[in-house]
Formats: C-alpha cells, sequence, structure tokens
C-alpha cells in the first residue's frame, strides 16, 4: 500500500518515495518509510492507529526504549533514569538557559524522569509536566509535580494556564499531527515566551553519510510518524506559523560511531575518548555539524505577536 499524497506537505503521489521497509519494533509487516521529494519529510505508512498507539505508550513504551537504550538507558526506574541522563541535561542546558526568563514558568511536554524539571524546581521555577508514562509520573506527582498524562489534558483541565517557558526533547517525531501540537504550545506561551524542542535529524551521519547497514535497521522506529531534515522542518515551521530558528546539535561521539562500524550495535559512547582525547571529541562533533550530517536538530519559536 502507497501513500497517494504526502502527509504533510499534500505532495503528489509520484514524488512520494521509499526509503525502507526497515521498522525497529514494528510488527506489522505491512508498514514502511517513505520520503517526500516536495517538503523532504520522510514519514511511516501507514502508522499506528489511534488505539494502538494509545496501548504502545501506556503498556509498551519502556520497554520498548530499554530494548534500543540498553541498561545504560536508565528505562528500569525513574531513579536510574535521572542518573543516566545527567549529561544529556547538561548539553541540553546551553540552549535551554538563554531561553528561560528569570523565575518564568516552564512546561515540559514528555519529561520523562524529569530530569530536565527536577533542577530547575529546586532553583525556584514553577514547572508543569506533560508525561503519558504511569510509571514515571507516579515518580513526579511525589515530587510534588503538577502531571498531565497530555498536552490535551492540560488544555482542557487549566484552560488559563500560560508559560514563560515550554520545552520538548525528542517528542515531535512521535506526535500524529505536529501542525497543530506546535500550535497549540504557541496559545499556552506568555508575550515573551519561548519553545525549544530536539528531533532527530534524518541526516545522522551513520545513516546518510556512512550508510552502516545495521544502524538503518535500527534508526527507523515504529515510535516515530515522521523524521525530520533541516528543510522539512522548515516547512513544518512556516506552517505553524511562527518566528523560528534552527540549529544543528550532534550528540555521539567518535567512539559510539566506531563501535556501530564494528559491532553493528549501539554503544561504546567515551570507550575510545583516553586515546583519542576530548578535544578530538570536540572536533569531529564540529566538523558533523558544519557538513550537515549530524544526529540532532534544535528548534527555538517564539510568537510573531
Amino acid at each position: 500500500m502507497r501513500p497517494k499524497k504526502c502527509p504533510l506537505c499534500r505532495g503528489d503521489v509520484r514524488n512520494q518515495i521509499l526509503v525502507t521497509r526497515n521498522i525497529f519494533g514494528g510488527k506489522r509487516r505491512r508498514s514502511a518509510f517513505y520520503r517526500c521529494r516536495e517538503c523532504d519529510v520522510h514519514y511511516q505508512y501507514p502508522g499506528l492507529t489511534p488505539r494502538e498507539e494509545t496501548q504502545f505508550y501506556k503498556e509498551e513504551f519502556e520497554k520498548f526504549m530499554t530494548s534500543r537504550a540498553g541498561a545504560s538507558g536508565g528505562w528500569e526506574s525513574a531513579e536510574k533514569h535521572l542518573l543516566a541522563n545527567e549529561a544529556t541535561r547538561l548539553r541540553r542546558m546551553r540552549y535551554v538557559e538563554p531561553n528561560l526568563m528569570n523565575q518564568g514558568s516552564v512546561l515540559e511536554i514528555g519529561c520523562s524522569s524529569g530530569f530536565m524539571l527536577l533542577p530547575l524546581l529546586q532553583k525556584g521555577f514553577p514547572i508543569t509536566a506533560v508525561e503519558p508514562s504511569g510509571k514515571f509520573s507516579a515518580f513526579l506527582k511525589g515530587k510534588r509535580i503538577p502531571v498531565f498524562g497530555s498536552l490535551d489534558q492540560l488544555l482542557k483541565k487549566k484552560p488559563a494556564l500560560r508559560f514563560d517557558f515550554i520545552m520538548h526533547f525528542f517528542v515531535l517525531e512521535h506526535i500524529r499531527k505536529p501542525v497543530p501540537f506546535l500550535k497549540n504550545q504557541l496559545k499556552l506561551l506568555r508575550p515573551q515566551g519561548r519553545i525549544v524542542f530536539e528531533i532527530p535529524n534524518v541526516a545522522d551521519p551513520i545513516l546518510s553519510l556512512f550508510r552502516i547497514p545495521a544502524f538503518d535497521r535500527f534508526y527507523w522506529s515504529v515510535a516515530h510518524p515522521w523524521y525530520f531534515s533541516e528543510k522539512s522542518l522548515r516547512f513544518l515551521l512556516t506552517q505553524v506559523g511562527c518566528s523560528f530558528e534552527i540549529m544543528r546539535e550532534q550528540r555521539y561521539d567518535f567512539s559510539n560511531h566506531l563501535i556501530w562500524a564494528r559491532d553493528g550495535k549501539p554503544g561504546g559512547t567515551g570507550m575510545f575518548s583516553a586515546v583519542f582525547g576530548q578535544e578530538f571529541d570536540r572536533i569531529y562533533k564540529e566538523k558533523l555539524i558544519q557538513s550537515g550530517y549530524c544526529d540532532t536538530l534544535v528548534a527555538v519559536l517564539k510568537n510573531k505577536n
């Protein structure tokens, strides 16, 4: 079954190109990933139904993430997840901090264990969380953090609530309708507020530059309706109708890429850093970012009014 139109730009069927039938975690062989030559978005077709999606995030998501990230990801418990993601938190703060307002209210969508939120709470920021995972929600409520199961639930229960800063990391690629998702967030922003988010870049060097077959079988996830490039993300944000900036980021280091090339599996971050040194890794990541073959895109959004 081929898509008749691009689900993002409505591009013609002739411009929808099969990319792969490799879908990590996909039990159904009927799905595949396609690329639209008009807007450059990559998308799963057909994707999970709303019922399948609800069941997946309620019952299977943590197990699925453990199978992708392994024990080092900390998905077995909230406490382990906090520890496993401290380096990630520090990396993200480089572009989160400049967009925070002093003691302004913060919303994170898809906050998992709250590793980005808890340090802000300790600094006195009023925070709110959206997290569909029942396991992590219980942990967050135990920390006295207001938690909602979805953005729709937040909008319904607290329609007057507004925020100075909204963030989400590797969430947008999970969202069936990304334009309304972002438009609803803009409505929640106070006049000078900002939105910051991260997504995977489909120009990931292991996929697009090194073209390691094992990574191709790993990369395309059943949990993702979408994968964006800079071009397709720019198209999406233009449809949202906001001012925005797109930045490139490289999360994984040379050691991780070497392990993928050698062993065909994830892991190995920092394994060879003692040999090559931190400066080597810094330059390696910088060169990938400059080339556009980097694994992550970061967007900063604000209202036009």
